[in-house]
């Protein structure tokens, strides 16, 4: 019985095809997963700054609801004062905006008192503004320059 070598051949023919197909599907996963990754990176990294913007305006904003029945003070366009009454004694809150942090103190509201201070946020700039004798417009630019604005309730 003698054995074809032709048929040997043939089959391996077949498998040709499979094989380039199954190459092709493998460099479209990877492209695939290549453009996917570069999507997720620009997402999150978006995210992430609108979390900075949003944290800051909420934080002040309930600061200010907080703060009903306080004297609240504007001094310059990049500071928001807070004076309340604490057990007979004036306490005063400052937020204002030193070297692209968002910083706020916290002591008497007298000179040369000691206060405490915290960095809230990395910003660029901070404004706070009367819009209504009952409303403040908060407003401020993250580090890549976007702003973000919210109107807050005075309660009196």
């Amino acid at each position: 019985m003698v054995r074809r070598k032709s048929g040997i051949n043939h089959s391996m023919l077949y498998r040709i095809p499979v094989l380039l197909l199954v190459c092709l599907l493998a460099i479209c996963t990877m492209i695939v997963a290549s453009y996917g990754l570069r999507s997720y990176h620009a997402i999150t990294e978006q995210v992430d700054q609108n979390f900075i913007g949003r944290t800051g305006l909420t934080y002040i904003a309930a600061k200010i609801r907080q703060a009903g029945g306080s004297i609240i003070e504007i001094p310059a366009p990049d500071t928001l004062v807070l004076i309340e009454e604490f057990g007979g004694i004036e306490h005063a809150t400052s937020i204002f905006v030193s070297d692209g942090q968002l910083i706020e103190t916290f002591g008497r509201h007298e000179p040369n008192a000691p206060v405490f201070t915290t960095t809230l946020s990395d910003i660029n700039s901070f404004e706070a503004e009367f819009i209504a004798e009952d409303l403040i417009q908060i407003t401020l630019e993250d580090s890549s320059g976007r702003l973000y604005s919210i109107v807050a309730h005075v309660n009196k």
